[in-house]
């Protein structure tokens, strides 16, 4: 994958994390980052979590994949108590999640990896470059 590929890739994950209200402070959102970044560049990763995903994962951050699993994990489920997922909703206009529902960790990479996939960001991007313009 080229470069300006991998830089995209990274910039509309952090964004789409950053506004669904992840704090970039926890360790779980550099893992996190990757991890869906992963999953974009071979999405048949998802199906293998903890032997694909997290420990590809725990090979670049020299730590076990259970802690990538529990620090992935703990920082859904903070972000989950701050600020439920409603932001999801509006980044995929549908009504993915209710006030109470609160995705696993595989079911929230999988959902970040179709929102670049479908390309969703540029449409708000889009907007946003209309709204300075004017």
């Amino acid at each position: 994958m080229k470069e300006c590929d991998l830089i995209k890739i990274r910039k509309v994950v952090k964004y789409a994390l950053i506004r669904i209200g992840f704090q970039v402070n926890r360790i779980g959102f550099s893992y996190l980052c990757y991890a869906i970044e992963l999953v974009i560049q071979e999405p048949p990763l998802i199906h293998r979590l903890c032997k694909g995903v997290y420990s590809k994962v725990a090979e670049k951050y020299g730590v076990s994949f259970s802690c990538i699993e529990r620090d992935i994990r703990h920082s859904i489920e903070a972000t989950f108590l701050d600020r439920s997922f409603l932001e999801v909703n509006q980044m995929f206009k549908l009504n993915i999640f209710t006030i109470d529902d609160k995705p696993t960790a595989g079911e929230f990479i999988q959902l970040i990896a179709e929102y670049y996939h479908l390309g969703l960001y540029s449409r708000e991007l889009a907007f946003q470059n209309t709204v300075a313009v004017q």
